[in-house]
């Protein structure tokens, strides 16, 4: 049973395989189709007349039999030319009909289409010749008569639903825009062909002015000499304009957004058509050549359908708009303007517009718009990158910072503010591979724009749990989703270890790297410092941001691909931000919401880590803000039990790193007798845990926090003796082990 089935299978299989290629074929080969239909025909009726010959030929011997023929040939084709005339009829009427759904210029094309008068006209010249089969007088002919008159009526009907089916094009709206984009296309191949077939003629006089030019002047001198070649094309991409509002405002926004993308097409081919006519703008000399008149005309026509659909409030109409600014930037970010040094000044341009009609949007507060309209614009930037010109993102880059800020004044506005921040740090992460290493001003701008958006919402009242703040700012700060900032930085700098010293892409991802990170500090304080300051809960997702990124950039430092002076300057960078986490004002509010971040950890983290990415330098100062932190912050009672901590921290860094003990024990002496050190109740109280901590250290044992983990993986004996005598320097007297440990 099962191998029938398996059979069954398979035959369906074979079947459909078969069916899909023969259809295939016939779309592939549409003309060669029609053509074989006749001649298959012609090649049936010479096989079988000679069968009929024999069969009919004494039958219509009889004078009567080979009249009723005749007459029979009369009355199907009078009927065939009346029925003719009535289904032509009835189909310009229904053109007729439908006038008012398509613009006057195109009306005027489609009743005068050439395939539907075609059809008419053959079908009353078959009609004619099917009635002219009556004058026949020879009953010799009675075969091939009787043939001709099958065939032609068959014909007829096939000609008549042709017809039908060609009426019914012309008035669908997505078929009017297909037959008008194929049209332009084929007009504007035509100039391109012409303008090869003229290249002889124009090359003399375009090779004396030439130079060492590498544009196309022989077209561009012969499409001067024709200034309306594009003028099909203009009328075209207005026709689609009319289509989209006409149809949006009917509420059919499939024929509207069609409508958008015939326009999209229509440029492209129009583009395609100039070839490398096109010039960039010089902004040291004023190139009028630089200017399109046809690109310009069909952005002008994109921003006012986005002002029509601002004005009926009709949101899908909007935001196909800008979707077709977008394609629009897409399809100008391909042009050729013959130099590799030239930006895309039409790109640009397509960007700048795309960035203005988000900007009207923004005072009439439609989120679901605002929202797909920034995505758009950080689409837009993307493409700007791709094409090794991050300078020009700035103001796309201003206006995300300013739409993200709006959240912070009204709070149904925020998922725009969320939407924009992850723009910005996409576009980070984006600059980060960028193949331009003039990178920097970008980086700046974004970082600018993160700390606005950063401000304004601190501004504002946070709430307890669910932070406001974070849920802002988390596509930038936040660890929790794959597609946020930290999460693709992190696997860039996976494949940056991966990566061969000889590997160029590697070598100018890290030069970009080390250009993001070089002004990251000041930034990053300051916000650091405002978020302590309003008792923010983005302080959380700041401290763990601080951390993660200061181990990937000294991961980053010890890649293979990463030369020495990068080397320093991405470690220094981390250091900067590494120091961040102990800037606080010293007072024990302050210090105490840090502590809840786990400072002191994170503090031994980063100090292992640079340790064993190699960058001993930066490993030994932030062993020192880790002493530092530890008198600053132990002086509170904040319930952490900072200064024991940190100082076990210590004492295992001082093993890891194989320093000598007097050097640390002498660093505690000093510390303990500055004017603002613990209190000798803390310090004593600390004492008796560091004695109760050595009680304690098991190599079998395991723990969450990383400096208990780390005491249980050192030499117990030697890490003892020198926590023994840290105790000892923290008080005038050892602690007696039979004190409770304060928490």
């Amino acid at each position: 049973m099962d191998s029938i089935q398996v059979w069954q299978a398979k035959s369906w299989q074979v079947y459909y395989r078969l069916a899909n290629q023969l259809t295939n074929l016939g779309h592939r080969h549409r003309i060669f189709r029609m053509l074989l239909i006749p001649v298959l025909l012609l090649i049936l009726s010479w096989v079988v007349s000679p069968a009929l010959h024999e069969a009919t030929d004494e039958f219509f011997l009889n004078e009567n039999q080979f009249e009723s023929l005749l007459s029979l040939f009369l009355t199907v084709g009078g009927a065939l030319i009346g029925a003719t005339a009535i289904a032509f009829s009835l189909i310009m009427f229904a053109m007729q009909v439908n006038v008012e759904r398509m613009p006057y210029g195109l009306f005027r094309k489609f009743s005068s289409d050439l395939k539907l008068m075609a059809s008419f006209v053959v079908t009353f010249l078959l009609s004619l010749a099917i009635t002219g089969l009556s004058l026949v007088p020879n009953p010799s002919w009675s075969v091939e008569l009787t043939l001709a008159g099958v065939w032609g009526v068959g014909l007829v009907i096939i000609l008549l639903l042709a017809a039908y089916r060609r009426a019914l094009a012309l008035i669908s709206p997505t078929q009017q825009l297909a037959i008008l984009v194929h049209d332009t296309n084929k007009v504007l191949n035509n100039w391109a062909k012409a303008s090869e077939r003229a290249r002889p003629l124009l090359k003399t006089d375009s090779d004396v002015s030439s130079g060492t030019s590498e544009h196309d002047l022989e077209r561009f001198t012969y499409l001067q000499k024709f200034p309306d070649w594009n003028s099909l094309a203009k009328r075209s991409v207005a026709h689609c304009i009319s289509f989209s509002r006409r149809y949006a405002e009917q509420g059919d926004h499939e024929v509207a957004g069609f409508a958008l993308d015939s326009i999209l097409a229509i440029n492209k081919a129009y583009i395609e058509t100039k070839g490398k006519t096109f010039f960039a703008h010089n902004y040291f000399i004023d190139n009028p050549l630089a200017d399109d008149a046809f690109i310009t005309e069909t952005l002008e026509h994109m921003r006012r359908n986005v002002q029509i659909g601002i004005a009926r409030g009709d949101e899908e109409q909007i935001e196909q708009s800008l979707r077709a600014m977008l394609g629009l930037c897409g399809i100008y970010s391909n042009i050729d303007y013959s130099s590799d040094s030239a930006n895309k000044s039409h790109l640009h341009l397509a960007a700048g517009y795309l960035s203005g009609a988000v900007e009207t949007i923004l005072p009439h507060k439609m989120t679901d718009v605002l929202m797909e309209g920034v995505r758009l614009m950080g689409q837009a930037a993307q493409l700007i990158i791709l094409n090794r010109e991050p300078i020009y993102t700035e103001t796309i880059c201003d206006k995300l910072a300013l739409f993200a800020c709006v959240g912070a004044a009204n709070e149904k506005l925020r998922p725009v503010t969320q939407t924009a921040v992850n723009q910005l740090a996409m576009l980070t992460f984006d600059l980060m591979r960028c193949e331009s290493r003039e990178v920097s001003t970008a980086f700046r701008t974004i970082r600018n724009g993160i700390a606005l958006i950063a401000k304004m919402h601190l501004q504002t009242p946070d709430t307890p749990l669910a932070s406001i703040h974070s849920a802002s700012l988390g596509a930038y700060y936040a660890g929790t989703s794959m597609d946020c900032f930290m999460s693709r930085f992190t696997d860039l700098t996976n494949a940056i270890l991966n990566a061969k010293k000889d590997d160029k892409q590697a070598h100018r991802v890290i030069a970009n790297v080390d250009q993001w990170a070089d002004g990251l500090y000041e930034t990053e304080k300051e916000l650091f410092l405002l978020s302590i300051e309003k008792q923010s809960g983005l302080l959380i997702a700041q401290a763990l941001w601080i951390e993660h990124i200061s181990k990937l950039l000294l991961a980053i430092s010890a890649a293979d691909a990463c030369d020495e002076h990068t080397k320093d300057s991405l470690c220094n960078s981390a250091f900067r931000l590494i120091s961040i986490l102990t800037t606080c004002p010293d007072q024990k509010g302050a210090i105490a919401r840090l502590e809840n971040n786990q400072i002191t950890e994170k503090l031994f983290d980063l100090a292992f880590e640079a340790k064993s990415r190699g960058c001993d330098e930066v490993a030994l100062k932030v062993r020192k803000l880790l002493l530092s932190w530890a008198f600053k912050a132990g002086k509170y009672q904040t319930g952490w039990g900072i200064l024991e901590r940190a100082c076990c921290g210590l004492a295992c860094l001082n093993l890891i790193f194989e320093l000598d003990d007097e050097v640390l024990l002498k660093e505690i002496e000093t510390k303990v007798s500055e004017d603002d050190a613990p209190g000798i109740e803390l310090r004593h109280r600390a004492a008796r845990n560091i004695a109760r901590k050595m009680e304690s250290v098991n190599p079998y044992s395991h723990s969450l926090d990383s400096i208990e983990a780390a005491m249980s993986q050192m030499d117990r004996k030697r890490l003892i003796e020198l926590m023994t005598e840290l105790a000892n320097r923290l008080v005038p007297e050892s602690p007696s082990k039979d004190d409770e440990v304060e928490q």
